[in-house]
């Protein structure tokens, strides 16, 4: 199921609402039993965390892995998505399966203003465990075509702010993708479920 958000328009929306949905919005539906067929296979990338250690997506297999695509100076998206993904990170440490069977990817599509030291303080804003929540980067001539293999784009607006695509990628152990959500449709319950289900059953 792929389902898109741009990160200007849905600001605009917003603002700086404090939470996910704007006040008195219902939150997306949450199945109890939902379908994960595969979508495609997840493209490689190869980038650096906010230590300088290369990171790999294959590096995950036999996890399940949550990958967005964020950037520090995103005025309302990103930060409604990290909150989201720091709830879910707390959501699979109850449930026993942060760090060691799943794991959570947060990729910076604007490397030139995001340093490591920047992403990394980001990182921190959000309470993100690196055992198992990692802020990647490279240069911006690394990082273009990961974000063209996962149709990322970004593109600078008239006042000066950058617009992407709000998307996150749910892979499974095996490198594909099984749902890529947008910030409409993404709650942490959810991915929760969902991360859930590919653990206990890789083949869902």
């Amino acid at each position: 199921m792929v389902r898109q958000f741009a990160c200007a328009v849905l600001y605009l929306t917003l603002g700086t609402a404090p939470s996910l949905f704007a006040a008195g919005a219902p939150e997306p539906a949450v199945s109890a039993n939902p379908n994960l067929s595969v979508i495609a296979r997840a493209p490689e990338f190869a980038l650096r965390d906010t230590k300088g250690n290369t990171v790999r997506l294959s590096d995950y297999r036999g996890r399940v892995v949550l990958v967005a695509f964020v950037f520090t100076t995103c005025p309302g998206v990103c930060p409604l998505i990290s909150r989201q993904m720091s709830a879910l990170q707390g959501g699979l440490k109850e449930a026993g399966l942060f760090g060691r069977q799943a794991n959570l990817v947060s990729v910076t599509v604007d490397p030139d203003t995001d340093s490591a030291k920047v992403l990394g303080e980001y990182a921190q804003k959000f309470g993100a465990d690196p055992s198992g929540w990692r802020f990647l980067r490279e240069t911006p001539e690394k990082t273009k075509p990961v974000l063209k293999a996962y149709d990322e784009w970004t593109k600078l607006l008239p006042k000066g702010e950058l617009d992407h695509p709000a998307r996150v990628y749910l892979i499974d152990q095996k490198g594909n993708i099984r749902e890529i959500y947008s910030l409409a449709f993404f709650n942490e319950k959810q991915a929760l479920i969902d991360m859930r289900k590919l653990v206990l059953d890789p083949g869902a």
